[in-house]
This record gives C-alpha cells, sequence and structure tokens, in this order.
C-alpha cells in the first residue's frame, strides 16, 4: 500500500521517463521500522585490591529505526540508496553518565538522533558501498549492545565474480560508537592519538562442502597491522552435527605505534611497570560445538602470547576522554567477545563451555535459551592477580508468525569476576524488546 503511494509521487518528481528507467530502484525496494526497548542495569560490587567504590550503571530508553533500502536502477551498472533514521529516548538513566546514550554537558542526553545514508552501485556480482556501513568480518566487530548500533563512515566492494569466492575490500575513515551521534577518529586499546584511516581486506572460499576458508589483513593506520587466518566447518554425523572454528591471528605495530610513539603505544604488560609498547602478539582459538536435536554442545579454547594486548578498532573517545561513559568500547571479533569481557589481555588463556537449546524441538518455535562460561589466566601484571571468569546467561523469543511476527524480547543476565588489580567485579542483567513492523 505505501510502495503504491510513493510510486506515483516518485513519478511526479522525476518524470515518467525517469520512472521508468529507476523502476527497479522503487520495485525492488522494502522498508520498515523498527520499534526498540532496551533496559540496562550493571552493578558493580567492588574493585580489586582498592577500597574505591565501584560504578554501577542504569539505562533504560526507547528507540525508533526507520530502514529503507531500495533496489537498483535497470543497466549495466546500477545505482542504489539505503538511509537508517535512527530517534532514540531516555526514559531513565542515573544521575552520572551512563553507557546507552551521548553525553549533554556531562550527563546523558533526553533524546538524540542520527541520519545514516548508504549510497550503492552494482556491477556484474560486484558491490560498492559508500557512506554508513554496519559490516562485520574477522577484522572488524560493531555492536549491537546498547539502544543504537555502531556503525562506520567510509566504503566497502564486495565481490563474488569469481565462483566459490567472496572478496572483500574496505576503508574506513571514522567510526561512532552505540552511545554517539557524530563520527569520531579510531584508536585501539592504550592509545592516546586518533587516527583516520582503517584499511582492511580479505577472500573467503566457499567450494568444499560446510566450509568456509579465510585469510584477511586489516592496518589501523599508526597503530597496527593484523593478519587473520580461518577455518570454519561442519561435518554430519551419523548422530547430530559437529562444527569447527578455528582462528588465527598475528598482530604488529606499524606507523607510530611501531617507532614507539607514546601517544600511540597500545595496552598490553611491557615488563616493570610498563602497560604500555609497542603491538607484537599473536592469538590463536579454537572451538568445536556439537549438536542434536536442538541441543548445543560447546568447548573452545584461546590463547593470547606476546607482550601486547589483542588490538582491535576502537573509538577515539574511550582514549580517556573525560566526556564518554563507562562501558562504551566497541567489540572485538575474537572468540572471546563476551557480554561484559573480552579477555584479550596480553599472556592470556581462555577456555570456554556453551550450551544452547532451540525449544522449537518441544514445539516452542522462537524460543532459544544460551549460557556460556569463560575462564582466563596466564595474564601478564606487575603483580596481583592474574585470572578472571564470566559467565553469561540469555533467553530470547521471537513470535514467528500471526499478528505479532517480528515482535521479540531477550534477557540477558553476565557476571564478571576479575582478579586483576584495580578491575572491577560486576553483576548486569539486559531486557530487550523489539518489534519490526514491514512498510511495503
Amino acid at each position: 500500500m505505501i510502495k503504491k503511494i510513493v510510486r506515483p509521487l516518485l513519478g511526479a518528481m522525476l518524470g515518467s521517463a525517469a520512472l521508468a528507467a529507476h523502476a527497479d530502484f522503487i520495485d525492488d525496494s522494502h522498508a520498515d521500522l523498527t520499534l526498540l526497548n532496551r533496559y540496562l542495569n550493571q552493578q558493580g560490587s567492588d574493585v580489586v585490591g582498592s577500597n574505591k567504590k565501584a560504578n554501577s550503571v542504569r539505562d533504560w530508553g526507547q528507540g525508533f529505526e526507520l530502514n529503507f533500502k531500495s533496489g537498483f536502477t535497470e543497466g549495466t551498472v546500477g545505482f542504489g540508496l539505503d538511509v537508517q533514521a535512527f530517534y532514540g529516548v531516555k526514559l531513565d538513566s542515573q544521575e552520572q553518565q551512563g553507557s546507552m546514550f551521548p553525553l549533554d554537558d556531562g550527563k546523558s542526553a533526553n533524546q538524540f538522533g542520527v541520519l545514516s545514508p548508504t549510497f550503492k552501485i552494482r556491477f556484474l556480482k560486484d558491490e560498492l558501498r559508500v557512506g554508513t556501513l554496519t559490516q562485520s568480518n574477522p577484522m572488524l566487530a560493531n555492536t549491537d549492545g546498547r539502544l543504537y548500533q555502531q556503525t562506520n563512515t567510509g566504503a566497502q566492494l564486495v565481490s563474488k565474480d569469481l565462483n566459490n569466492y567472496v572478496f572483500t575490500l574496505g576503508n574506513i575513515t571514522q567510526t561512532k560508537i552505540r552511545n554517539e551521534t557524530g563520527d569520531q577518529d579510531m584508536i585501539t586499546g592504550g592509545g592516546a592519538k586518533g587516527s583516520n584511516r582503517f584499511s582492511y581486506g580479505g577472500a573467503d572460499y566457499i567450494g568444499i562442502k560446510n566450509t568456509t576458508l579465510s585469510g584477511w589483513y586489516s592496518n589501523l593506520a599508526d597503530y597496527y597491522q593484523q593478519f587473520y587466518l580461518g577455518l570454519k566447518h561442519t561435518d554430519a554425523l551419523p548422530v547430530g552435527s559437529l562444527a569447527t572454528d578455528l582462528r588465527a591471528y598475528r598482530s604488529l605495530g606499524t606507523g607510530g605505534n611501531g617507532d614507539g610513539d607514546s601517544d600511540y603505544a597500545a595496552a598490553g604488560y611491557y615488563g616493570g611497570t610498563t602497560t604500555k609498547g609497542r603491538i607484537n602478539q599473536s592469538t590463536f582459538s579454537l572451538m568445536e560445538s556439537y549438536s542434536l536435536m536442538g541441543h548445543t554442545v560447546g568447548l573452545g579454547a584461546q590463547k593470547n602470547t606476546g607482550n601486547s594486548d589483542f588490538p582491535y578498532l576502537d573509538s577515539g573517545l574511550n582514549s580517556g576522554d573525560a566526556r564518554q561513559g563507562p562501558g562504551s568500547g566497541a567489540d572485538t571479533p575474537a572468540l572471546t567477545n563476551l557480554q561484559l569481557n573480552k579477555f584479550q589481555h596480553a599472556g592470556e588463556r581462555t577456555f570456554l563451555a556453551l550450551y544452547r537449546y532451540d525449544f522449537g524441538q518441544l514445539g516452542l518455535k522462537g524460543l532459544g535459551f544460551s549460557a556460556l562460561y569463560a575462564h582466563g589466566d596466564q595474564i601478564k601484571v606487575a603483580s596481583g592477580g592474574d585470572s578472571e571468569w564470566e559467565r553469561d546467561l540469555a533467553l530470547s523469543y521471537v513470535v514467528p508468525e500471526g499478528t505479532l511476527k517480528g515482535l521479540g524480547v531477550t534477557w540477558k543476565n553476565a557476571q564478571a569476576n576479575p582478579e586483576m588489580t584495580g578491575q572491577t567485579h560486576q553483576d548486569e542483567n539486559r531486557l530487550y524488546v523489539s518489534y519490526v513492523m514491514p512498510l511495503w
């Protein structure tokens, strides 16, 4: 119905000839409105090795997210446009700065809005996107843990011209974290000066049944270059199936970090009392998951080597700027990216245990439960404890059909207990309610 209204309006503006040329742009388009209600309560119980009071955060907000995705114009080269318009309203927040809303004069803003256009061009099996990007890949993870998701500004080309291969090239100039409305320069953990270029590229080979082989490279100017090799494979067994997720990263300092510039020094442990320095580390991880009749049980391990923490893309607002609230960081693409902690510390060895259940096996389609436990040790520290653990629980339900199709409810609970000096013991609850309304 809405599309029938939009088409004549565009025809009046563009003229009948132009409308005919852009028929696919309109006819292949779709739009939806998502209502997001999210509550977060993060309670800090104590700070290890200190009498300092632990910070606690409570945020509750309502978001309205309009997504429009056009088709492509006719012709050998097709042009299109995607637009996301987001408006958020604070329903409740502690007087101190939280982690869900931008800051206004040092306090959580009462409301905020973001307009995110993305221009796209299609040629054969290639697609170029320029503008706002929400991509996730082995070098980059965009968090969706608050009211507004993290986005990046730049360009990305994905090519599927060669059979069984997917090639990706991208360049990001700025990032917008989950509780900001403006773009910012980029850093990695420990950095004090922003970078305005994050380049990445990779190839995924899918020519082997149920298998993806990946090789990627990225470079955050003046901070690090990172190499990645990965394997994902699923075996159908006589009873159940077994999924393998193998990842290997090698990270080295470059530019300012490689030259020893203190503004670009990265977090880690470099001997004595030195906790910032040149990036030189590797991360290896493996997860094996067995699935049968709705149940999934997984065991995994990860090891960081070298003196540096695992480096990943973050916003310059997390470089110690007093405007930024707690818990405002980006996610990491590593295996150990959990709800509260990332287990990214220098030297850290982590073991993981996972359980998931799909209640569709009992006739409750759309209902799912998961539990994840991770324990890390061998963390390189000057003194004090060298271990941590976290336990995550999640229960979610999405209405699969009927009048309320698209309504989703998710509850998450996480408890984190690090033993490193200065770290905070935390217990966090999140409640997400969302409803997706297709417009056409």
